[in-house]
């Protein structure tokens, strides 16, 4: 009996130990924008808002799959990011669509402007294609 006493003190140590070494886990600012674009190119574009800072002031027109669907029109449409960077809390691409969208076809400057939330996960802040702010 003392051995299986000694045994879960033993286990329920090394649990403890375990979860005060674990490492806290936090999105990047590079996972945060190919979630974006994973979301972008979904079926159900219904998940794009997690990716989004909730303080911007187009939040709550964002959280609808009609936002991005009227700016970048989803039907069959891929979009991808080329020549990525980043400087400071701005990740610059260039934007295009890989299904012929003449909108994008040929590439569109792209800017996320990039924030943390509470949990200290990169979120969006803003976003700008051509100069033009689309989200903040």
């Amino acid at each position: 009996m003392k051995k299986i006493a000694y045994l879960v003190v033993a286990v329920v140590a090394l649990a403890l130990l375990f979860s005060t070494c674990k490492k806290e886990s936090t999105t990047s600012d590079d996972e945060c924008v190919g979630n974006f674009m994973d979301d972008i190119n979904s079926a159900d574009r219904s998940g794009v808002y997690r990716n989004l800072d909730s303080g911007a002031s187009k939040y709550n027109q964002a959280k609808t799959p009609a936002f991005w669907d009227a700016l970048l029109p989803p039907a069959g449409i891929s979009y991808s990011l080329s020549g990525k960077y980043q400087a400071s809390n701005y990740i610059y691409a260039t934007l295009k669509s890989s299904s012929g969208y003449a909108t994008y076809a040929s590439g569109v400057p792209i800017i996320f402007t990039m924030g943390d939330d509470s949990d200290k996960n990169a979120v969006i802040s803003a976003i700008s294609i051509s100069s033009a702010p689309i989200f903040n």
